[in-house]
Formats: structure tokens, C-alpha cells, sequence
């Protein structure tokens, strides 16, 4: 009787676990990306997309097994805000010997990664927001689809969760733009698993298992199909266990569908 009891306490802890609604209170309004499986992105950013070999190479692990035709440039530096970025010079197909600038447009898509605090840094605030729209401004006449990304937490702060969310969707929604959600999926990964550790050790930027989830949101949006199943476990630090892996895909999967109202 003890053991049944245990088992059904477990299984309800778990229900509710997975039950509770993301951290956001903000809604996103675009909650479709317009296009039907891009061809071809680019990843604009700093480390936290560029750390564990890139959350490119993640991305393509899981389109490679699909065999979903994809491929993407990642231009990143060190601690950089939107502002750092010269998106138009990124866009722009005049330079030479660049495969990219044989298609019309370069990018089906454009990710913007800011830097981690600046949607909630009051010094920073206004810069942020100017640069998402001066970016989406960019990015649309290139004929490509912006994507703000909104990112974690660090991992002594999640506290931070909801604001950076919030934040980002309202800069995003003041600009039409649709929001990568990976903070949120980050939140909800250590609410049902907190020995899967998400951070690195300096506590901000993302784990093995932290890219591989980013990579998992970003398959989950642009084609708009679940992750799950797949066996692609990473492959630049160390793979995955299996178990992780399976938890991380079902996470993303979670999140965007509760995320966007799918």
C-alpha cells in the first residue's frame, strides 16, 4: 500500500509540474512564422549562441537526420548587444566568393540574439528596443524574417525568468516580430529536471544541454514540427545520454506549442 501511494504522490508532484503555465505573462502576437520550412538563416548573437561549437551545428544535427534542407551562417561576438551588429552589412550580397549571395534573398530568416540583460538592464532598456526595430527594419527589406530570441536566466537568478520574457515579447510584439521563447523552455526543463544542469559554470552561458534545448526550440519554429524522437545527441563537447536528450526534445516541443497556442 506504501509503494502505491508513493507512486501515485509521484505521478501527481509530476502532473502539476507539468501542468504549470509558462513564466511569461506577456502574450506573443506573432505566433506563426509566415513561411513554410525556410532553406536558409542566419544567427546573429554573441557567446550565448556561439558557446559548444555553435547552436547552428545543433540545429543542423537535427535537420541532417530529417534530411529537411537547411543550412545557416552564425556571426557572433564576444558580449555583444543588438547595437554591436551591422545587420545591413550582414544582409548585403556584394561580397566576394560569398555562396550566400547567389540567393534572393541571402536569408529566408534572421535570429537576433541580444546580449543577456539587455531587455531588463535600465541603462540598456532603450537600446535594445531601438535596435530590435532597426533590425527588423533591416532584416524585412532584405526580404527575410526576423526572429528575436529571448534568452535565460542566469543560473543563480531565475527570478530574471519572467522579465526577460516579458521584456523581449514586448519589444518583439512592438515590432511584429516572432519570439524565440528559449529562456522559457530553459525554466521549464529545470522545474521537471533540476539535476540536468542547463548553465555552465560560470552560471550564464549555456551547458551542452542548454545548446542542444536552443537548438531543439529552433528546429521546433522554423518547421513547425516536433523534435521528439529524433537521435541526434549533440556532438561537439560530448553526446548527450540518450535520456537527456529525449527530455530536452519533449521540453522545446512543450514550450512553443503552449508558447505560440499551437
Amino acid at each position: 500500500m506504501r509503494k502505491i501511494l508513493t507512486a501515485v504522490l509521484l505521478s501527481s508532484v509530476f502532473a502539476m509540474t507539468s501542468a504549470q503555465a509558462l513564466e511569461n505573462t506577456v502574450k506573443p502576437e506573432v505566433t506563426d512564422l509566415g513561411i513554410t520550412n525556410p532553406k536558409t538563416g542566419l544567427i546573429v548573437g554573441n557567446s550565448y549562441s556561439f558557446y559548444n561549437c555553435g547552436v547552428h551545428s545543433y540545429l543542423r544535427g537535427l535537420t541532417r537526420e530529417t534530411k529537411q534542407p537547411w543550412k545557416a551562417r552564425i556571426l557572433t561576438m564576444s558580449s555583444a548587444m543588438l547595437s554591436y551588429h551591422n545587420v545591413k552589412d550582414y544582409l548585403t550580397p556584394d561580397k566576394e566568393m560569398d555562396p550566400y549571395a547567389k540567393s534572393h534573398p541571402m536569408f529566408d530568416v534572421v535570429f537576433l540574439q541580444g546580449q543577456s540583460s539587455e531587455p531588463i538592464n535600465a541603462k540598456r532598456q532603450a537600446t535594445f528596443k531601438k535596435y530590435v526595430a532597426e533590425h527588423a527594419k533591416t532584416i524585412r527589406e532584405a526580404g527575410a524574417v526576423p526572429i528575436l530570441v529571448a534568452t535565460w536566466a542566469r543560473q543563480d537568478k531565475p527570478q530574471d525568468t519572467r522579465a526577460l520574457a516579458d521584456e523581449t515579447i514586448k519589444a518583439a510584439n512592438a515590432n511584429h516580430i516572432m519570439v524565440l521563447p528559449v529562456g522559457l523552455a530553459f525554466a521549464e526543463s529545470l522545474k521537471i529536471r533540476p539535476d540536468l544542469i542547463m548553465h555552465q559554470e560560470d552560471k550564464s552561458h549555456p551547458s551542452a544541454a542548454g545548446s542542444y534545448l536552443y537548438g531543439a526550440m529552433m528546429y521546433s519554429v522554423l518547421f513547425k514540427k516536433s523534435p521528439e524522437g529524433l537521435k541526434y545527441q549533440g556532438g561537439c563537447e560530448k553526446p548527450l545520454k540518450e535520456a537527456d536528450i529525449k527530455h530536452l526534445q519533449t521540453v522545446a516541443w512543450k514550450t512553443v506549442k503552449e508558447f505560440y497556442g499551437w
